[in-house]
């Protein structure tokens, strides 16, 4: 039997993005404090800010890494939380639950090896718009001509990728703006730009990474991303029965207009049903005198006291969870 703190770093390894290796350090340090901060009157609200620690990073709505990283530092120096921190955490959604966080975890380790598959059914179309891009004049003396102004190596990650600028929701774009006399802004408008004409997310070395038609989770929603180059049959290119069953993960319950009427025709019944009955007890009526008077003035077409005693029992569940 492993101790908590090694429980809590197998869970870390388990979670996509190299979550051990920038997560481990904040995670040892709360088990640290644990022992010699406990008392903190804040304490209680690092735990809550730390157990998104675990939750996959797609469904994170702000960089908790962060957040947790400058309560355990005013914890560890004795200082208190400010208001605004603990608005912060006061406005956070609840933790997803467990099936929306596997459902999270498994996707994250797909979309890292760039793993679509279980959503999108038409691979062949990338394939061959992929060598048909590789065999291009065109874009290998565009990418050669690229390499002779800037040294290219100087802007690749660890795996020799280079990316283009993201774009966000509805179209904007952050930290776009142009400045001629920097070398990094000139060197990011060009590739910009060259991506945006091959179609690309970026380049690994030499060898160009063609947009794909892709599905991902994001904290607010489930995004279907088509390139721009893509001819869409939504039929056949996407599989929308997984599509639906990543999305619906985080969904509490199912919708829909004559859902929603039934709902609302249900939560009016059960506050009438609760209200006669209060009424009922009060004029001092008891069992089946009581029943009968609550159920003649719902005007059920049959008095039916086993169906009284589950709407009370929905009634009084819901006094339970406001």
């Amino acid at each position: 039997m492993g101790t908590p703190l090694d429980d809590d770093l197998r869970r870390l390894s388990e979670l996509a993005y190299r979550r051990l290796e920038w997560c481990s350090d904040l995670v040892r340090n709360l088990h640290r404090l644990r022992a010699t901060a406990g008392e903190h009157p804040d304490f209680p609200w690092v735990e809550s800010a730390c157990a998104w620690l675990f939750v996959p990073f797609t469904l994170w709505p702000i960089d908790l890494h962060g957040l947790c990283a400058v309560m355990l530092s005013r914890i560890e120096d004795g200082q208190r939380l400010d208001p605004a921190m603990r608005l912060l955490l006061d406005s956070l959604p609840p933790l997803p639950g467990a099936r929306a966080q596997a459902v999270a975890a498994a996707h994250e380790h797909a979309v890292q090896r760039g793993d679509y598959d279980a959503q999108v059914k038409a691979e062949e179309k990338y394939r061959l718009r992929e060598e048909q891009l590789m065999k291009n004049a065109l874009f290998r003396d565009g990418w050669a001509a690229i390499k002779m102004e800037f040294a290219v190596a100087e802007y690749q990650d660890r795996k020799g990728i280079i990316r283009r600028r993201m774009v966000s929701e509805r179209g904007f774009r952050g930290d776009w703006q142009l400045d001629w006399e920097n070398a990094d802004s000139r060197f990011q408008a060009v590739f910009d730009a060259f991506c945006q004409r091959w179609h690309l997310y970026g380049m690994e070395g030499d060898r160009p990474l063609l947009q794909k038609l892709t599905v991902n989770l994001t904290p607010h929603g489930t995004m279907v991303f088509v390139p721009s180059w893509w001819s869409l049959d939504a039929k056949r290119d996407l599989n929308w029965r997984e599509i639906k069953k990543l999305h619906n993960a985080r969904v509490a319950s199912k919708q829909g207009a004559k859902l929603t009427k039934n709902q609302m025709e249900q939560t009016a019944e059960t506050e009438m049903a609760a209200r006669f009955d209060a009424e009922a007890r009060a004029k001092g009526l008891k069992g089946e005198r009581r029943a009968g008077w609550v159920i003649e003035r719902l005007k059920w077409a049959r008095k039916d006291a086993r169906r009284l005693r589950r709407v009370l029992r929905r009634a009084k569940r819901g006094k339970a969870n406001p």
